[in-house]
């Protein structure tokens, strides 16, 4: 019985260790916040991409700001910069000379984060944060849409993804012009293409007979939405569903299984 014990507890152990191991996933898209000191040094600025074009060396594109960036980079606003691919604490970590000066970056465990140590001169660190844009979701709209005046998206939409390249909002709507804009419905569904400009968060594109521009901040919570033509128009949508995340559930449902399995061994054997 003891021994059946200690095996479950150590089987269970090891699968969680397994289960629990992550591969670092460098590439993608960061927001880069504003701790590097721009009056003193070339910080990289706004968002950063990072590509992998071969198996050697990954490739950083991204913005620059910073009084030193005239000198040092000829007036450029971007760099392309090759960087090697990390072997340290298992590939979440590199010290390499970048722009010049040495610097370590780290990536986090869950592959969300990248700190930036400037080694060299302390105050041009910094650190970036993964960008992923999830447009799906239930929102609440505010009131700044005229409705006299406009068709306006009124009290919720919905975005939902038809496929890779398109999205549907549905949506009630109000406003003086729907009765003849719409022929009277109180609700649309209107597909629109997946957006693609700034990097998935924003597209500009024909909705309801006019050109509008929609935004979806970096955070994933907000919407605002600008009628190029009729500024008057525009509003915005705040999230209201939850972003539920079941990662931990699913992983740890093998974990669940096995110790229900050895504790029924343990009473039934």
């Amino acid at each position: 019985m003891q021994i059946s014990i200690i095996y479950c507890i150590f089987l269970v152990g090891f699968v969680h260790i397994c289960l629990s191991a992550s591969t670092p996933e460098w590439t993608g898209f960061y927001n880069v916040d504003n701790s590097c000191d721009q009056s003193k040094c070339c910080c990289l600025s706004e968002q950063v991409k990072i590509t992998k074009p071969d198996n050697a060396q990954f490739l950083i594109d991204a913005n620059v700001a910073g009084l030193p960036c005239q000198v040092q980079l000829n007036g450029s606003t971007t760099v392309s910069v090759p960087l090697p691919i990390p072997q340290d604490k298992s590939g979440f970590q590199i010290t390499t000379n970048f722009l010049g000066t040495l610097n370590r970056f780290t990536l986090s465990a869950d592959s969300q984060y990248i700190a930036h140590a400037n080694f060299d001169a302390p105050e041009c660190s910094g650190s970036a944060r993964r960008a992923v844009s999830n447009w799906v979701g239930t929102f609440n709209i505010d009131d700044s849409c005229n409705q006299g005046e406009c068709c306006c998206l009124s009290e919720q939409a919905t975005i939902s993804k038809k496929s890779d390249t398109e999205f549907l909002i549905s949506a009630r709507v109000a406003g003086t012009p729907c009765q003849a804009q719409l022929n009277g419905s109180s609700t649309i569904n209107v597909p629109i293409p997946a957006p693609q400009a700034k990097n998935g968060f924003q597209i500009t594109t024909s909705f309801l007979g006019t050109m509008n521009r929609f935004t979806l901040t970096y955070d994933n919570q907000y919407i605002a939405n600008v009628n190029i033509q009729y500024p008057r128009c525009s509003g915005m949508g705040r999230r209201v569903d939850e972003d539920k995340n079941t990662a931990s559930l699913i992983s740890s449902s093998p974990i669940l299984i096995l110790i229900s399995f050895f504790l029924f061994r343990m009473i039934y054997v």
